[in-house]
């Protein structure tokens, strides 16, 4: 199990290194600026109104005759309300870093993948998380959320150019 936990990590850790030359480029696709899961739409098809409690309070997958695209991105609803809520303040409901991992962009400076079920509301803001069974980030990131945002933030300005 610890090699295994070994291995993510360095894997992850990687992500920054391999991945520079995406990163340098000077216009980034909305896979590149997204975390799109591969599927070209926000948190894996997930309903980023429904994580809320005005949304329902917990992870909900998203309906195709819901979506709705917003900064480049296509976004899925599990209602039309909550369609309704995101289309009046997408700022609110957006996740942060785009949806990429918020530990990893704490830790590794890096883009990850997550797991749209692994999330935070923390102070009114959606963060999102890698979950792996071997390394459960979301745990690690709610050790101190604040100092987490913070060093995120800084590396996020850094990556979204």
């Amino acid at each position: 199990m610890k090699l295994t936990k070994a291995l993510v990590i360095t894997s992850l850790c990687l992500l920054p290194i391999l991945s520079s030359s995406v990163q340098a480029a000077p216009t980034q696709s909305v896979q590149d600026r997204f975390d799109t899961l591969g599927l070209g739409v926000a948190l894996g098809g997930f309903d980023p109104v429904a994580y809320f409690p005005e949304g329902g309070g917990k992870a909900a997958k998203g309906f195709v005759k819901r979506d709705y695209k917003h900064d480049g991105v296509t976004y899925r609803f599990a209602s039309d309300a909550n369609r309704d809520r995101f289309k009046a303040n997408p700022e609110k409901y957006t996740p942060a870093y785009n949806g990429w991992c918020a530990w990893a962009m704490a830790e590794l400076n890096a883009k990850v993948d997550v797991e749209p079920t692994a999330y935070e509301i923390y102070n009114g803001k959606l963060y999102v998380f890698y979950d792996h069974a071997d390394l459960n980030t979301h745990a690690l990131w709610l050790k101190n959320p604040k100092e987490m945002i913070s060093r995120a933030d800084a590396n996020w300005t850094m990556l979204a150019k």
